[in-house]
């Protein structure tokens, strides 16, 4: 290519450059003409709701366990919701948790040994995960259980109470949401 040739496509370009000028100048002298705005696709996201509300897990979330399991503890959840449940040993360090639905059972293999319970419970349709549990519809409660001795079961049943004193859980007392 001659350098006439070159300096001919550079005039060019610099021409085309000079009318995008004057057309965007153009247009924002004149708020009535028309903008130029990128193709749409035609999709419009959904919108989010304004909070966040995950379902029940699916399947049995647990996490933790034991090394031997000569000992065992069952778990019953007769409340009208689920309960997400922490087992923590004599120490105060969580062993296990386990998502009980209504109505729902569990055997959790333990060492020989102390426990105690803590469970929040709500409704399973506003379950948000283990950082916000159930929501503000959360209620806490936990009880510390016999010694569970070796090749003994445990059997726990967590259940709604009514009285002049209000709801329980079988003999748990109510917590706030920092002591779970």
């Amino acid at each position: 290519m001659s350098a006439s040739d070159r300096g001919c496509g550079c005039l060019v370009l610099l021409g085309a450059f000079a009318v995008i000028a004057a057309i965007s100048k153009c247009n924002d002298k004149h708020s009535d003409a028309p903008k130029l705005s990128q193709p749409t696709t035609g999709y419009v996201a959904p919108r989010r709701p304004e909070v966040a509300r995950v379902s029940e897990p699916f399947g049995k979330l647990q996490s933790g366990g034991f090394g031997r399991t000569e000992s065992a503890l069952e778990m019953t959840n007769k409340l009208p919701h689920p309960a997400y449940v922490k087992v923590q040993d004599s120490s105060g360090m969580t062993r296990a948790t386990v998502y009980l639905r209504a109505g729902e059972s569990y055997e959790l293999g333990v060492d020989p040994g102390r426990y105690r319970l803590k469970y929040v419970s709500g409704p399973g349709d506003e379950w948000r995960g283990t950082e916000h549990y159930f929501g503000s519809r959360s209620s806490f409660r936990a009880a510390d259980t016999s010694y569970i001795g070796s090749n003994q079961r445990l059997s726990v049943t967590f259940f709604q109470t009514y009285g002049r004193s209000g709801s329980g859980g079988g003999g748990m007392q109510k917590i706030d949401e920092d002591e779970f």
